[in-house]
């Protein structure tokens, strides 16, 4: 009597499936999932959706996984599902980690870090290389991430400030001394009243931009009652709405908002009302947005060199994973202070603001 076994393989999604996902040509979905530029923020991230949805791999991670390569590096992020900001942010660095990859003989894998079933299934597996590992937004899942890495002995270096006490190689953009700059810069302004428009609640990146420019009016000579704290979360909306809230009630004369994004919307308000910027508020946003430079006026900000920040990072993994060991310190990046219209004062109203910064509260 013969048998027949039938053995069910569970289909490997293509991109093709995930264009059908998400409603768009296979062209468009490949353009939006290598952050083309051309691909409008709203499909691109309905694009995102569906890859995500579907545990999509791309072909040529497909065929490296399938082989049990090890020149395969993955990148571990924050879920980008809605998020503009981050899309912006993560386009720079997975181009710098991508490229530098690409040089030394290496494929970048991008990986969600909200799906680590999947991930630890490679790292049980031996699939990947090394891992670059973006941290400070959900410590106990990144905490759980370090757990696993360091089990299956895989190199890795983490993109972002540590958790404390973690010994593992590091690489970090100085966001407290970006915000501490342009806290200097508003002080020599001459600016009496600042409101900070944050970002998200728990965001260590926000969190540290809030300390810095904190750090630098103190140093300046400026009262806790000078800087007024309101709760964003990265969008131009919040910006309108804290600038809407604040401006006239708290007699805010400079606005700092965490990202260039909500700062936007900081601008359209005071548009909208007729409040000239700089004269009457100034505004700074921090990132240096590709947009920065053409709002009217143009927009002071903090330029991030994210792009570098990638490059550095998979140097470093790449050194790690050739050498069998990880470098345990810490490499910190600069930032860069952008000085544009949007927050200098005509040379006139700086001289009669000089006196009146100090001790005012």
């Amino acid at each position: 009597m013969a048998f027949t076994r039938c053995i069910h393989m569970k289909k490997r999604v293509t991109l093709n499936d995930v264009a059908t996902h998400a409603g768009v040509s296979p062209a468009t979905a490949s353009r939006a999932l290598k952050n083309d530029s051309s691909v409008s923020i709203q499909t691109a991230q309905r694009v995102a959706q569906s890859a995500d949805a579907l545990n999509y791999l791309p072909n040529m991670a497909a065929r490296l996984l399938s082989g049990g390569a090890s020149d395969l590096i993955c990148l571990v992020v924050p879920s980008l599902t809605g998020q503009t900001l981050s899309r912006f942010y993560y386009a720079s660095l997975i181009a710098g980690a991508e490229e530098t990859a690409h040089q030394h003989g290496y494929h970048l894998l991008i990986k969600n870090k909200k799906e680590s079933e999947g991930f630890f299934s490679l790292l049980d597996q031996q699939r990947v290389g090394g891992v670059l590992l973006r941290v400070g937004h959900n410590r106990s899942l990144e905490q759980d991430y370090i757990r696993r890495l360091r089990r299956a002995k895989t190199p890795f270096v983490l993109i972002g400030k540590p958790p404390s006490g973690k010994s593992e190689f590091s690489i970090h953009i100085d966001v407290i001394g970006g915000a501490r700059s342009l806290a200097h810069h508003f002080a020599e302004q001459g600016y009496r009243r600042i409101l900070f428009i944050s970002g998200p609640k728990r965001n260590s990146d926000s969190n540290d931009r809030y300390y810095g420019f904190r750090l630098g009016l103190t140093e300046r000579g400026y009262k806790d009652s000078q800087l007024i704290f309101a709760q964003g979360d990265y969008t131009p909306e919040s910006g309108f709405r804290a600038a809407q809230e604040h401006i006239k009630r708290d007699g805010i004369d400079a606005v700092f908002a965490a990202t260039d994004h909500t700062a936007l919307g900081v601008i359209t308000y005071c548009a909208s009302r007729n409040i000239a910027v700089p004269d009457e508020v100034a505004v700074a946003g921090y990132d240096d947005q590709d947009y920065a430079a053409y709002t009217w006026p143009a927009l002071t900000t903090v330029y991030q060199p994210v792009h570098e920040l990638g490059r550095h990072a998979t140097e470093q993994l790449l050194n790690a994973i050739r050498n069998s060991q990880t470098r345990s310190d810490t490499m910190i990046l600069a930032p860069t202070l952008v000085i544009r219209g949007s927050s200098v004062r005509s040379a006139k109203r700086a001289i009669n603001h000089q006196k009146s910064v100090y001790g005012i509260g």
